[in-house]
């Protein structure tokens, strides 16, 4: 890969998807990504020409990606925060390997991470860089760089998170005529008994301000907010998910199973995260 390609981002649109799909995965949210892309091309076009360019962008995104994380998430936000939905149309095309780094729901998880174990977690599951790498790009040791992965897939080994595409899919199905019948008693049954509704609205929009737990409220919730809706079928990052339209406000949902009933139900109603939808 030659200097001067890459460091024309019109002439290395793939390479240009490739660290923006990096930064999404590590900030959750498409317009950090693209911010942190954006500043990085900047930086090289500013900079002597790096030896290696695309090492080079890849260790600035990570790392301007991460300081973005953490200003995200020192800043206030209205009930329950969501990861972004994102159409993976604006990604490269990706293994089957990469995509499973892109589910709603682990990047939900993820949230629990600090930006440098988060990075890590990204850079060797979706990107299988060695720990050398990955210590590189970090800046720090190699044990470390092995350190924040082992330790951040240990905080994210769940079962929820194994569903199939067909498994979401049937469920969402049986989901949404339970939801058509009108009747809680219906919705609660499909539902874990630890089950929880997020709803992201960012305080723009109507949403729970706080996580809803248990299958009866959880089913009230439910067929209240989405009984009158216009529902349908979805994929979001790549799995598959529903749209709803009720009295203006778009609605856009995904699940997480546990065996063959569903552990959460995932609601992002704030307009500015919809764009890529």
């Amino acid at each position: 890969m030659n200097d001067r390609s890459v460091r024309d981002p019109e002439d290395h649109l793939g390479e240009r998807r490739r660290l923006t799909g990096l930064a999404y995965r590590i900030t959750g949210v498409w317009a950090d990504a693209e911010e942190a892309v954006a500043e990085a091309y900047a930086r090289l076009l500013a900079a002597d020409p790096p030896r290696e360019p695309a090492a080079w962008l890849t260790t600035v995104t990570t790392r301007l990606a991460i300081d973005r994380l953490r200003a995200r998430q020192r800043e206030a936000y209205v009930g329950p925060w969501l990861p972004e939905p994102i159409d993976t149309a604006l990604l490269p095309e990706e293994s089957v390997v990469q995509q499973q780094t892109l589910r709603l729901g682990l990047l939900a998880l993820c949230e629990q991470l600090k930006g440098a174990e988060r990075a890590a977690f990204v850079l060797r599951e979706a990107y299988a860089m060695s720990y050398a790498e990955i210590g590189l790009v970090l800046g720090v040791a190699e044990a470390t760089a092995r350190q924040h992965v082992s330790r951040a897939r240990r905080r994210l080994q769940v079962p929820d998170l194994e569903s199939s595409v067909a498994a979401e899919t049937e469920a969402l199905t049986r989901l949404a005529e339970a939801l058509a019948s009108g009747e809680v008693a219906q919705v609660a049954a499909l539902l874990t008994d630890d089950a929880q509704v997020w709803t992201d609205g960012g305080g723009v929009v109507s949403a729970a301000r706080n996580v809803i737990l248990g299958p009866e409220k959880c089913a009230r919730f439910l067929v209240g907010t989405l009984l009158a809706s216009i529902v349908a079928p979805l994929t979001v990052n790549g799995r598959p998910g529903v749209t709803a339209n009720s009295k203006g406000v778009r609605r856009v949902g995904w699940l997480v199973l546990r065996g063959d009933r569903i552990a959460r139900v995932c609601i992002m109603s704030n307009p500015a995260k919809l764009a890529r939808i």
